[in-house]
């Protein structure tokens, strides 16, 4: 089978979806600050996102489902069902049509998130609602330990 050849000054990452970024110009996430995303393809629309540390993206659910990658950072990602999950790098997620869910990012984070159909959002809390929520939780699980 013939191999596809090297290109010239081929990107250090050996990652098919951290070369994606390369160049490339992200938009804020206007309801979202800290938050930036650049659509790499509509309908099913994919994104490549980053979020500063200490970002938190209020409750908030789509009309499809998602499937996410962390390509470098950590977050905590709480759904509906009362779950929580560290994400880290190389971590995968998909959350369902119209599951709420909240995030906190640890550290500055990237991923690649794909939804089964066109993006939208809708936010179920303001973001001073999500930071009490999220510091009340982390709170709890840290004096369960």
């Amino acid at each position: 089978m013939a191999a596809i050849p090297e290109a010239e000054g081929a990107p250090d990452s050996a990652c098919a979806i951290c070369c994606l970024r390369n160049g490339m110009e992200f938009e804020p996430v206007g309801i979202m600050p800290e938050g930036e995303m650049r659509i790499v393809r509509e309908s099913p629309t994919s994104a490549y996102i980053r979020f500063k540390a200490g970002s938190v993206e209020p409750a908030h659910h789509h009309t499809f489902g998602h499937d996410l990658v962390v390509i470098k950072g950590k977050k905590v990602w709480n759904l509906t069902k009362e779950e929580s999950y560290d994400l880290v790098d190389g971590d995968f997620l998909f959350t369902p049509a119209g599951d709420v869910h909240r995030v906190k990012y640890f550290e500055d984070t990237e991923f690649f998130i794909r939804w089964d159909g066109h993006w939208d959002i809708f936010l179920d809390e303001d973001l001073d609602t999500a930071r009490s929520a999220i510091d009340a939780e982390l709170g709890a699980a840290s004096n369960s330990k």
